[in-house]
C-alpha cells in the first residue's frame, strides 16, 4: 500500500503514524534506473520513497522534481491512498496481458536494484479498482537508504 503526499520529504510524523518502523528513505529517479518512462516516454521525476519491513509493506511517497504520475495524483486527489503493489513472476507479461484488455501503463521502470535488478509498472486501473495498480519484480537488494526514520 502506497500513501502520497506533499511537502518536502516523507515526514516522521506520517511514519509514525502509520507505525511498524523503521523507515528506509531512497530517493528513486532516472538517475539510478536503467529505464525509467513515464506514458511511454523517458522519465526524469526523482520521488522520495520511504519503506518499511511490515506485511503488507507501505511506502511513502514524496514527488520531488519532475512531471510523475504521484505529483499528478496529489493535483488531482490529494494526498492519500495512490496505488497498491503486488509482486509478480513477469511485470512484462502481465503488462502486456492488461494493455490487450485496454489497460494502460503510466509508469514504468527497470534496473534500480543491486546487480541492475527490479522491474515495476503502475497501470490505470483507476477505472477498475479506484486505485493505481503496481506490478513488481523485487530487486535483488537497493543498497544503503539516504536515510533512517
Amino acid at each position: 500500500m502506497d500513501h502520497v503526499r506533499r511537502g518536502r520529504g516523507p515526514r516522521t510524523d506520517v511514519a509514525r503514524a502509520v507505525g511498524n518502523g523503521p523507515w528506509r528513505v531512497y530517493e528513486f529517479g532516472p538517475h539510478m534506473m536503467s529505464r525509467y518512462e513515464m506514458r511511454g516516454r523517458p522519465s526524469t521525476a526523482r520521488t522520495l520513497v520511504a519503506l518499511n519491513d511490515s506485511r503488507p509493506q507501505v511506502e511513502i511517497l514524496q514527488p520531488l522534481s519532475g512531471p510523475s504520475i504521484y505529483q499528478d495524483w496529489l493535483e488531482e486527489r490529494g494526498e492519500g491512498l495512490h496505488h497498491i503493489a503486488v509482486i509478480v513472476e513477469s511485470v512484462d507479461a502481465l503488462a502486456g496481458a492488461a494493455a490487450a484488455d485496454g489497460i494502460e501503463v503510466i509508469s514504468s521502470g527497470e534496473g534500480f536494484g543491486a546487480g541492475d535488478s527490479g522491474k515495476f509498472a503502475y497501470l490505470d486501473t483507476q477505472a477498475q479498482l479506484g486505485t493505481i495498480l503496481e506490478l513488481v519484480e523485487p530487486p535483488a537488494g537497493l543498497g544503503e537508504p539516504l536515510r533512517r526514520i
